[in-house]
């Protein structure tokens, strides 16, 4: 079975978005292997500059590029796709891969030194608050693989 991470720094202290990843984490588990990874944001960080933050978050995602996974970064300079295009894009990537990870990273975004860890993919050109973000990829996971199973979900 297809094993997904959502691996994010930060932690989530909105109900409203516990709620809505509790859904969606337990629509996926029919579909994969799902896991949240909430990483605690960098410490002091709030006095670092943009860069520095960037850097510091990037030494906490490290350890998780040593499994052998496809690394999926949500950056606003990724590649954009509409719901079947995503969809397509998944079921292409777990042909070769049985475990995939998504990223979303701080504030900032990602340090440079980390994309060529991965790929990059960006949810909208639009920027969202890095706790909702995480409700919107998870449901656009189970949009995808309701896309792949012609489950009707998606209209």
């Amino acid at each position: 079975m297809l094993q997904v991470s959502l691996i994010c720094i930060g932690k989530t202290n909105e109900n409203y978005v516990k709620e809505g990843i509790e859904k969606y984490l337990k629509l996926l588990s029919k579909h994969c292997k799902i896991e949240l990874i909430e990483l605690s944001d960098v410490k002091n960080g709030n006095k670092l500059p943009p860069e520095k933050l960037k850097e510091a978050e990037a030494e906490v995602l490290k350890p998780f590029f040593k499994n052998k996974s496809l690394n999926i970064f949500l950056d606003e300079n990724g590649i954009q796709q509409n719901s079947v295009s995503f969809a397509n894009y998944l079921e292409k990537r777990t042909l070769i891969n049985s475990k995939i990870q998504f990223f979303i990273g701080g504030s900032f975004g990602f340090h440079a030194q980390i994309k060529s860890e991965g790929e990059l993919i960006s949810i909208s050109s639009m920027t969202f608050n890095h706790q909702v973000i995480r409700v919107i990829i998870l449901e656009q996971l189970f949009r995808a693989f309701a896309i792949l199973r012609n489950t009707g979900y998606h209209h």
